[in-house]
């Protein structure tokens, strides 16, 4: 049947293969500009200061998010950046040269420098880009388009400085099967101790 993911056999095929890989890239390629990697701070206050969002997989935590909180919206998400990211190239917005050879799963939003990413992510903040050539369900709806652009900066932010990193290998498994294997690398960085029914602290 045409459209469908699966062959007669029930089997992944190669095209939701595609666009699997191109989704995992387009939120991998979000959250390394959002929070980099900053061997700067790592050469001044030590080692613990170099992870950035990539290395807590934050990339994953946005997946799940918009699957879950939302209808299933990731894939729409990351296809909503590629076309952004192809906008940006069309009005020449972006100051470096874009590489489309740098990412196997051929997406346009990975292949820009991680400064022109947060350029194309501008355009949708404004509603600066071709409403009609979003796909559905943004297509038309800009109130859909900033709600989620901005949930995008959030999650990157909830995830990275919430437990999520210290879930190890159970982070992908349902919120009762998570257990903390370690503790988190951003509350290291931060120096938070961790939850606790109170912190002695001075009240006036």
């Amino acid at each position: 049947m045409k459209g469908t993911f699966y062959d007669s056999n029930c089997n992944i095929t190669q095209y939701q293969k595609d666009s699997l890989i191109q989704t995992q890239e387009t939120f991998q390629a979000l959250v390394d500009a959002i929070i980099p990697r900053t061997p700067g701070l790592a050469e001044e206050y030590g080692r613990i200061q170099f992870f950035g969002a990539l290395d807590l997989h934050i990339d994953e935590y946005i997946t799940l998010s918009l699957n879950n909180y939302y209808i299933p919206m990731a894939k729409a998400t990351a296809e909503m950046l590629d076309v952004a990211a192809e906008q940006l190239v069309i009005m020449d917005g972006n100051k470096r040269l874009v590489n489309f050879s740098r990412f196997m799963g051929g997406s346009s939003f990975a292949s820009m420098d991680p400064s022109d990413r947060l350029r194309a992510l501008m355009l949708l903040e404004q509603l600066n880009s071709y409403l009609a050539d979003l796909p559905i369900p943004f297509q038309e709806n800009p109130e859909l388009i900033l709600y989620i652009t901005s949930a995008l900066n959030r999650f990157t932010m909830m995830g990275y400085y919430s437990e999520w990193s210290g879930y190890g290998s159970t982070r992908l498994e349902t919120p009762n099967e998570r257990k903390l294997e370690h503790y988190p690398i951003s509350w290291r960085q931060i120096g938070y101790p961790g939850p606790s029914l109170g912190y002695r602290a001075l009240r006036k």
